[in-house]
């Protein structure tokens, strides 16, 4: 019985999959992936699915509203550079930098999803930039006791330091400021925290180490971690 099952379950992803089976998008975990579509309970599937196909990837996050262009592949031979990867020179998160496809898709959707909701919740205004530390650098993880002797997912532009937010009034809102003092500023970055752990793989704060006191690292490494 159970094995009848799988096969009629394969049989529907199948005839889903290649259109003979009409459903509605938000049903269908192979319909593209859109930045801009309501968030729904197939939104990690189709990140994870999208962000790890180029290709995906590429499409996605054109159709998304933050500014980039592609880049040639780097490779530096010494576990450093980076391949499939952007240049994101966005306004809203300046000055510019590279960045993988797959973290600059994740940082689109925490962007749309995650923080100028929360900004729009807590001061009634929408972030204007994201101020920020950059992507790549070679170099190994840096933890509580310095450098490791494991490269960081900056060392292949996988990785994105958040630093603060000013709001389009003018208001300030940083991690070394703000981090833990209660109010507003506070509790709105802990509702970005936990958005990026939606969207990125690793998210790491000044709750993780003192390395990490005065920003967020985003990555979109090999492990899960939300800290």
């Amino acid at each position: 019985m159970f094995a009848l099952l799988l096969i009629a379950a394969g049989l529907l992803a199948w005839a889903v999959q290649s259109g003979r089976v009409d459903v509605p998008p938000h049903w269908n975990p192979w319909a593209p992936l859109r930045v801009a579509e309501p968030d729904h309970w197939l939104r990690g599937y189709r990140l994870q699915r999208t962000a790890a196909d180029p290709a995906l990837c590429s499409v996605a996050l054109a159709a998304s509203n933050l500014k980039h262009t592609a880049v040639p592949d780097n490779a530096t031979g010494d576990g450093c550079g980076w391949a499939a990867a952007v240049r994101v020179d966005d306004a809203r998160f300046a000055p510019a930098f590279t960045l993988t496809c797959s973290a600059a898709l994740s940082l689109a959707m925490w962007e749309r999803h995650a923080l100028q909701p929360a900004a729009e919740a807590h001061f009634g205004h929408p972030v204007a930039r994201v101020e920020h530390f950059g992507s790549y650098a070679c170099r190994n993880v840096r933890g509580a006791s310095g450098e490791g002797e494991r490269r960081s997912q900056h060392a292949t532009a996988n990785a994105f330091d958040v630093a603060g937010v000013r709001l389009d009034n003018g208001r300030r809102i940083s991690l070394v400021n703000h981090w833990g003092v209660g109010g507003a500023e506070g509790v709105f970055l802990r509702e970005a925290r936990d958005g990026a752990c939606r969207f990125f793989k690793g998210t790491l704060g000044p709750d993780y180490n003192a390395a990490h006191r005065d920003h967020f690292h985003l990555d979109q490494g090999p492990y899960r971690i939300c800290r």
